[in-house]
C-alpha cells in the first residue's frame, strides 16, 4: 500500500474497493498525532483502564503489551494498542507536567514554558526581570535619563542580550 512518506498516512490507489477503510484508516493517525498530547511520558507500562483517546510516551523499561515500545506513542482506541512511530520535530504536551517536549531522535528531557534560552552556546533571557524605572523630568532631566540609560543597559546585559 502506498503511503505519505513523513507520517505513513494510507493513500488511495486508482481502482481500489473499500476505499472509506483506507480514508478511515487515515484520519484516525492524524487524530494520534495532530497536536499532540499525552498523559504521561513516565509509564513504562499500560494502565489498568486505558481510556480510549488518550496518548502516553512509553517510558523505559517497557513491559508487558509495551515492551519494546520504549520512546514510542502509545494510543488505545477502545480495542487495544497502536504504537506509533514519533517523527523528528514531533511536539508533544506532556499533561501531567505541563510542559512541552520535542522529538529530535528521543525525547527533550527538559520542556516548554523554558526558563531561559539559548544563543549560539551563550544563555539568554533567563534572568529575572528588573524594574526600570522611567525619567521623571523636572531640572535634572540629564542625571535621570543617565540614571535609566543605564539601568536598561544593566537589565540587557544581565539578560545576557547585550554583552
Amino acid at each position: 500500500m502506498d503511503e505519505t512518506p513523513r507520517h505513513r498516512l494510507p493513500l488511495l490507489s486508482a481502482g481500489q474497493a473499500q476505499k472509506e477503510i483506507t480514508h478511515n484508516e487515515a484520519l484516525t493517525v492524524i487524530d494520534r498525532l495532530l497536536q499532540v498530547g499525552v498523559a504521561t511520558r513516565g509509564l513504562g507500562s499500560p494502565p489498568g483502564s486505558p481510556t480510549p483517546g488518550l496518548s502516553y510516551i512509553v517510558d523505559s523499561p517497557a513491559s508487558g503489551i509495551w515492551t519494546g515500545q520504549e520512546g514510542k506513542l502509545a494510543s488505545h482506541d477502545g480495542f487495544g494498542w497502536i504504537f506509533t512511530d514519533p517523527v523528528r520535530g514531533c511536539l508533544a504536551w506532556i499533561v501531567d507536567e505541563g510542559v512541552f517536549s520535542v522529538f529530535d531522535g528521543a525525547w527533550s528531557t527538559g520542556g516548554w514554558p523554558a526558563s531561559g534560552l539559548a544563543i549560539g552556546g551563550r544563555q539568554v533571557l533567563a534572568a529575572p526581570a528588573v524594574v526600570v524605572a522611567p525619567p521623571t523630568g523636572g531640572a535634572v532631566v540629564d542625571a535621570e535619563a543617565r540614571a535609566a540609560l543605564a539601568a536598561l543597559i544593566a537589565a540587557l546585559q544581565g539578560q545576557a542580550i547585550i554583552l
